[in-house]
């Protein structure tokens, strides 16, 4: 009755109460006439009430289905009701729309023409899925309805599965046909980007440089300091100087020492232009100079190029097929089995 209520067509209440009452009805009315066919229900009738198994045996059994044609007016009827008045109040944005979205009206107004055929079942579904939706019971916390969506999980998994790696094994074969498709690839998707892709390169080996240069600053001083020391000792002019009397050591070191110190600065601010995150023009040109030699079909090495940028496509798809093929359903289900195995565990150490 909640349900009801609270249903989107709650100022029809009562119309909805009734309908439901009429499902019900027809519900048990076909399912009667299911069973009446077999000798153990007809005999258990007989022996209940042998006027009512007669009287349903002369007048009601044989033209059950005729007579279900009753019930099929009222959901005609009231389809054509709801329909004409969701088009009076505009609820959606066309006419016709109403029928598809409320599919289940309209597979119960299908008539069962012979028996409990496949249009049988189809009604049947829609009867049950009305009720169902309008919360008179719930199927979905059933044992049968959790099994058959787990296989229908399954099923479906399983088939779209395979598609996508039968698709993903011809787009392979595509990248092992050579060299178009990479050229392909380079003139549609890496050129149009080249700009963006060159200020991303920029950044990080700015960003890059920057952290590095920081870091081994002071071992870089060491190292010119060392190799401008070394440079000196070796250099016979500069050598002369120490036979200077009194003076000539004192020169030496302090010669040493000036051009070490003029060698770093010089490559300190340097170093420090080029990571200048204001000063990018260097590192961008250098950048836009390599990924253009990169592209460069006519390079000497562009075939090695060009086999390297098919070998990690197809790698690349390989691995999502892996991915793809990987069971989903297993891994939810051993996970299920799991949990249920920890629950087991906390409930016998409770008890302990």
């Amino acid at each position: 009755m909640q349900k009801l209520r609270s249903a989107d067509s709650s100022h029809l209440f009562w119309m909805d109460l009734t309908m439901l009452l009429i499902v019900f009805i027809n519900l048990l009315y076909l399912f009667f006439g299911f069973l009446f066919q077999f000798q153990l229900f007809n005999s258990f009738i007989q022996h209940i009430s042998l006027s009512f198994h007669d009287w349903y045996a002369a007048k009601i059994y044989p033209d059950v289905l005729k007579y279900d044609l009753v019930f099929v007016a009222i959901y005609i009827a009231e389809l054509i009701f709801r329909w004409i008045r969701s088009i009076y109040r505009k609820k959606y944005d066309n006419w016709w729309f109403y029928p598809f979205v409320h599919w289940y009206d309209v597979i119960m107004c299908i008539p069962i023409i012979n028996g409990l055929n496949f249009f049988g079942f189809i009604r049947l579904f829609g009867l049950i899925y009305r009720l169902q939706r309008l919360g008179v019971f719930d199927l979905t916390k059933t044992f049968v309805f959790k099994q058959s969506a787990f296989v229908s999980e399954v099923v479906v998994e399983e088939v779209a599965d395979r598609v996508i790696a039968k698709m993903i094994t011809m787009a392979q074969e595509e990248v092992q046909k050579g060299s178009p498709l990479v050229t392909k690839i380079v003139t549609n998707v890496i050129k149009p980007k080249e700009d963006a892709i060159v200020n991303y390169l920029t950044n990080r080996i700015g960003e890059a440089m920057n952290i590095s240069y920081s870091q081994y600053r002071y071992e870089l001083k060491i190292y010119v300091e060392k190799i401008i020391s070394e440079a000196i000792l070796e250099n016979d002019t500069v050598d002369k100087l120490r036979y200077i009397p009194g003076l000539g050591k004192i020169f030496q070191e302090t010669l040493d020492k000036a051009v070490a110190d003029v060698t770093f600065n010089t490559i300190d601010k340097l170093m420090k232009d080029i990571i200048d995150p204001n000063n990018t023009r260097g590192v961008k040109e250098v950048t836009h100079g390599l990924i253009e030699s990169f592209l460069d079909n006519e390079h000497p090495e562009g075939k090695e190029l060009n086999n390297m940028i098919v070998g990690i496509v197809y790698d690349s798809l390989e691995e999502v097929k892996h991915a793809v093929l990987m069971k989903e359903w297993k891994i939810k289900q051993k996970l299920e089995e799991k949990r249920k195995t920890e629950e087991k565990i906390r409930e016998k150490q409770k008890i302990n």
